[in-house]
């Protein structure tokens, strides 16, 4: 076994580099449970392990292989959920900062506080909030479909999980960390 942070791709068993089901099922799979997941910023290894378990056996029906804390699949999933959770940020700040460029008429500085005073950033009409347009600012859908929406794209349905439930309601929490993700640039 490596230290975890050591291991890369390259270090997946063979049969599971055969293909790549590995970053276009196993990986979206793993995103839309993580973003569903309670504490999007704390899972616990035992918790994590035990989902990822079951991600692996949906995709790869043909391998009967165990995951072990700390090996190779456990750790690699956990980097790739360090690296979800950080592509919010710095994608939050590229979508502002265009969006800054884009309108020269206004110092960023002034737009900047206007955006964020009431949390007006996070309503569709910036300049009129009302609660029914909530979440639906520009900023916060390019960021869920660049930062999470791509990041789910291919996954594959997981028998002991509401695939459903996991799909549509359970967004709350990845929606929170697209406003949190821009509220603080």
């Amino acid at each position: 076994m490596k230290a975890r942070g050591a291991y890369r791709t390259v270090d997946l068993p063979a049969a599971m580099q055969a293909d790549q089901r590995w970053t276009k099922k196993y990986l979206p799979t793993i995103m839309l449970w993580a973003g569903s997941y309670e504490d999007i910023w704390v899972i616990p290894d035992d918790v994590l392990l035990h989902h990822a378990q079951l991600i692996f056996d949906a995709v790869y029906k043909d391998l009967n292989i165990v995951l072990v804390h700390n090996g190779v699949v456990h750790s690699l999933t956990a980097q790739r959920i360090s690296e979800w959770r950080s592509n919010f940020g710095s994608t939050a700040i590229v979508i502002v900062m265009d969006f800054m460029t884009r309108n020269p008429d206004c110092p960023p500085s002034n737009m900047a506080t206007s955006l964020v005073h009431n949390w007006a950033f996070l309503y569709e009409n910036p300049g009129s909030p009302s609660p029914l347009t909530a979440y639906r600012s520009p900023f916060i859908l390019q960021l869920l479909g660049m930062a999470h929406l791509n990041a789910i794209k291919g996954y594959v349905e997981v028998p002991s999980f509401d695939m459903h439930e996991l799909v549509t309601s359970r967004m709350s929490r990845v929606l929170a960390l697209s406003a949190v993700a821009v509220s603080s640039i």
